[in-house]
């Protein structure tokens, strides 16, 4: 008898989702001459938690979720609450100088007008990573921008300050609810530095000089794809169920297990689970066909609803 199991996924479109505490990555200037003044010239650099070792984790949604995803993507990362890797969620922001926020220790010049560059996308063979800009992805299937890995980004740039390009503008910035997305499992190294593209500074030209390049590093999964064991006439199935489930509105993932002899000519319905945030999940056929088999697992998989 061959068995042969199948990744399958469907998609469903309701629910919502909570706000959450996350981590902030500010903005600001490397104090070269400890002065505690941003002086004309001193590069930018991105102050907050430490995150050279730290991964963040894109994760499959239950169903119920916005906006609609097609079949093999997309693994997400927003601020909204959910119950693994709780302390993932984070926002990229810019110190104030005090003009709209209380004034912060390292903050750029005044005028500065600060922006992220995403200088290289380093994952799975021919995978998207890109993100949602902020509440796009309660009204738009597609991020805002995908890099395909290993390809140029064209030095993409997106803004942290939140002004304009003045000579007396705040350098702060503070933009939530971007969601960041890749459509394969795996890991995914995004390398980015601070640039400053003020006209202000001496000389017409930006006040600080860019950062330098540092990687924040993301893990998408997991992959549904199911292993499959055989004992005493039955057949079980075996996949991975760690998953975000997102708090209260869902209890996870359901998994339905269909059934062929013949993929062509249609599949039956022979069960389902619910996902939990244990280490793996399993379904046993307790009769299986006598001859070749194939299983399919069906999933309602999609985003978040702010709101």
């Amino acid at each position: 008898m061959k068995i042969k199991p199948i990744l399958h996924c469907t998609i469903l479109l309701l629910g919502a989702s909570l706000a959450s505490a996350h981590d902030h990555f500010a903005a600001g200037v490397d104090d070269l001459n400890s002065n505690g003044q941003p002086d004309p010239g001193e590069p930018l650099k991105l102050h907050g938690p430490a995150f050279s070792n730290k991964v963040f984790h894109l994760l499959p949604r239950p169903a119920g979720q916005r906006p609609a995803i097609k079949c093999g993507g997309h693994y997400a990362l927003d601020e909204g609450a959910r119950t693994l890797f709780p302390n993932d969620g984070f926002s990229f922001t810019a110190l104030s100088d005090g003009q709209v926020e209380a004034e912060e220790e390292n903050h750029a010049h005044t005028g500065a007008w600060i922006w992220m560059e995403i200088l290289s996308v380093d994952g799975p063979a021919g995978a998207a990573f890109g993100f949602w800009e902020a509440g796009r992805s309660t009204v738009a299937d597609t991020p805002t921008r995908s890099f395909i890995t290993g390809a140029p980004t064209g030095a993409f740039r997106f803004i942290l300050s939140g002004g304009i390009d003045s000579a007396d503008e705040d350098p702060q910035g503070h933009i939530h609810g971007r969601a960041w997305t890749a459509d394969k499992p795996g890991i995914y190294q995004i390398t980015m530095r601070l640039v400053d593209r003020s006209t202000s500074g001496p000389g017409g030209g930006p006040w600080h000089a860019p950062g330098a390049p540092f990687v924040f590093r993301f893990e998408a999964g997991p992959d549904f794809q199911p292993s499959l064991s055989r004992s005493s006439g039955t057949s079980t199935l075996t996949w991975p169920s760690r998953m975000g489930i997102w708090e209260p509105f869902q209890t996870g993932i359901l998994f339905r297990v269909l059934r062929s002899t013949d993929p062509a000519a249609g599949w039956t319905s022979i069960g389902q689970v619910t996902g939990t945030t244990a280490a793996t999940i399993s379904f046993t056929d307790p009769s299986p066909p006598a001859g070749r088999a194939f299983y399919r697992l069906s999933y309602d998989w999609a985003e978040p609803v702010q709101p």
